[in-house]
C-alpha cells in the first residue's frame, strides 16, 4: 500500500483554496464546502431533536454507511494537530477578525474527508473490493498503536471503542485499495504528443503598444533572444510549455509552431505575450512529463466514479450532531494522531 491517495485526490483543490485562504488570514471561502464535494448530492439538514435522540443518529449517513461521532472526533483531532503543528503558533488563540474560525475550517476539512472516504467504502463493496488476512492484521495492530498511544484526555474526547478504531482504519484502508483498484483500470499508454514538452524564449509586455512595436522590430529581422534580452519583463526568457500550461486556446496556437517558428501576439490574462519556438519536441521533457499525464488521467477516472456513485447514492447530514461535535483546545495533541498511525503502517512503499 502506497502513499494514501485516496481522498486526497477528492479533496486537492479544497485544501489549496483552504490553504492559501488561512494564510491570507481565513478569509470567508468555504461556504458550502461539504455540498461541494458531493457533488449536489442532497445532505438533508436535521431537524430539531431531544437529546436522547441526537447522541443515537449519526453525523451523516452515505447509502447504507453511518459516520459516528466517535469516528468524527478522531480525525477531527487529527486536522486539530495538524494545522497547530503547521504554522507553529497557537492558531486556536489568534483572532483573524474574519467571519469563519479556524474551527469551522477543519471542521469542513474533516466532514469532507470523511464523506469521500464512506462514499469510496460504498463503491468499494460494489465492485467487491475487500482487505487482504494481512491488511486485516496491519488494520487491527494500527487500532491498537493509536488508542495505546493517545493521553486519557484524548482517549477520553474521542470515545472511541478498539473496534470502532478498527473499523475505522479498515474504511480508509480500503478507500486507498479502491483508488489502486481503479488505477488499474486506466489504460497505461501515453502518447508522445499527448504529453508532448516544448521549449520556447517568451516576450512579455504589459503595455499593448509596446508588444505591437516588438512584434514589428521582429517581422523586420531583429534577433528575437537579442531583443528578448532587453524586452522581456517576465522573469524568464526560457520555458517549458505542455499542453496543460495555458487554456486550450493558446495551447492550439504553441502546438501549431514549429522550431523557429514566431507566434502572433497572444493576449494572456491582461499582458501581452510573443512566443519563439526553441524545440517543438523535447524527448527527455515529454518522457518524463508521461508520468504526470498518466497521474492526471488516473485522479479524473478516480474523481469521475466517484461522482458517478454520488449521483446515484442517498445521503444526509445531521447538522444538529455535527454541531456538538466541537474542537477541544486544551487537549496537548503530543500522541501521534490518526494519519500519522495510518502511515506508519499502510505507508512502507511508493
Amino acid at each position: 500500500m502506497g502513499k494514501w491517495h485516496a481522498t486526497d485526490i477528492l479533496e486537492q483543490d479544497i485544501r489549496n483554496k483552504e490553504n492559501n485562504r488561512l494564510k491570507s488570514k481565513m478569509k470567508r471561502n468555504t461556504a458550502g464546502v461539504l455540498a461541494g464535494i458531493l457533488l449536489g448530492t442532497a445532505f438533508l439538514g436535521g431537524c430539531s431533536n431531544p437529546v436522547s435522540t441526537i447522541l443515537e443518529k449519526p453525523v451523516f449517513k452515505v447509502g447504507k454507511e453511518s459516520c459516528s461521532r466517535e469516528d468524527a472526533r478522531a480525525i477531527l483531532m487529527n486536522y486539530q494537530k495538524e494545522y497547530s503543528n503547521l504554522y507553529g503558533i497557537d492558531m486556536w488563540e489568534h483572532d483573524y477578525g474574519q467571519e469563519q474560525s479556524l474551527e469551522d475550517y477543519i471542521k469542513d476539512l474533516t466532514l469532507a474527508q470523511m464523506a469521500q472516504v464512506y462514499t469510496l467504502d460504498v463503491i468499494a463493496s460494489e465492485k467487491g473490493v475487500t482487505l487482504s488476512e494481512d491488511e486485516q492484521k496491519k488494520v487491527a495492530e494500527a487500532a491498537r498503536t493509536y488508542l495505546d498511544g493517545l493521553e486519557d484526555t484524548e482517549r477520553d474526547y474521542i470515545g472511541l471503542s478498539e473496534k470502532k478504531a478498527k473499523k475505522l482504519y479498515e474504511r480508509y484502508v480500503l478507500a486507498e485499495k479502491l483508488y489502486e483498484t481503479l488505477k488499474k483500470e486506466v489504460n497505461q499508454e501515453v502518447s508522445d504528443d499527448e504529453a508532448r514538452v516544448m521549449k520556447f524564449k517568451q516576450i512579455y509586455t504589459a503595455d499593448a503598444a509596446k508588444a505591437q512595436d516588438y512584434m514589428a522590430q521582429l517581422q523586420a529581422g531583429a534577433d528575437f533572444e537579442s531583443l528578448a534580452q532587453t524586452a522581456n519583463e517576465a522573469d524568464t526568457v526560457d520555458i517549458n510549455v505542455n499542453r496543460t500550461t495555458f487554456s486550450d486556446d493558446v495551447s492550439q496556437q504553441l502546438f501549431a509552431l514549429t522550431d523557429g517558428g514566431v507566434s502572433n501576439i497572444i493576449e494572456i490574462d491582461g499582458g501581452y505575450y510573443i512566443f519563439y519556438c526553441s524545440s517543438a519536441f523535447d524527448a527527455e521533457l515529454t518522457e518524463a512529463h508521461k508520468m504526470d499525464v498518466l497521474e492526471k488521467r488516473m485522479s479524473d477516472a478516480v474523481t469521475d466514479t466517484y461522482a458517478d456513485y454520488m449521483s446515484q447514492l442517498s445521503s444526509k447530514e445531521n447538522q444538529d450532531v455535527w454541531s456538538e461535535v466541537t474542537v477541544d483546545t486544551s487537549l496537548k495533541l503530543e500522541s501521534a494522531s490518526f494519519m500519522e498511525v495510518y502511515q506508519q503502517y499502510f505507508s512502507a512503499k511508493e
